[in-house]
């Protein structure tokens, strides 16, 4: 609460990340990489990288159902854009899964790129835990993190 007071002190302008933004764009994350492992999954030669990708395709799903579910509780409340630039939204969208390696790729570039995105996926998620100070928003988190570092794990076992 001392942090929160101390912000809203020395920084007015800044407003306050609430949980939900963070997860909806999460959700966008989450779609972001499910297309990046099918398309690897497709351009794949190796059946054991096909089928590691078309899994982590399918996990990027259950992720994102996940989230779709954590975000129930405020349905009914609109996501506000401007909250959502506040907080780099753009930016932080932008970072993850959007320039992989060309078709020319070998596919154990692919991987490494894989792994780098789900590592950024993890500090993304990470980097707001600072922002709640209670522990069930935190939980939430860790429970996305904890499943984004089965992915680094699972892409870092293949190599």
């Amino acid at each position: 609460m001392l942090r929160s007071f101390i912000l809203r002190i020395f920084y007015p302008e800044r407003k306050k990340i609430r949980l939900r933004h963070v997860l909806f764009l999460g959700t966008m994350l989450e779609q972001q990489a499910e297309e990046f492992y099918r398309r690897l999954a497709r351009q794949a030669n190796d059946p054991g990288v096909k089928l590691l990708c078309e899994e982590l395709a399918d996990d990027e799903i259950e992720h994102l159902d996940l989230i779709k579910g954590m975000l129930s509780r405020w349905q009914k409340a609109p996501i506000n854009k401007s909250d959502l630039e506040d907080m780099g939204a753009n930016e932080r969208l932008r970072k993850l899964f959007l320039s992989p390696p060309g078709p020319d790729a070998t596919e154990h570039e692919m991987i490494e790129y894989g792994i780098e995105e789900e590592k950024k996926m993890v500090e993304f998620y990470t980097d707001f835990e600072k922002e709640f100070p209670q522990a069930w928003k935190i939980m939430k988190l860790r429970e996305i993190i904890n499943e984004e570092e089965k992915h680094v794990k699972k892409l870092s076992d293949f190599l």
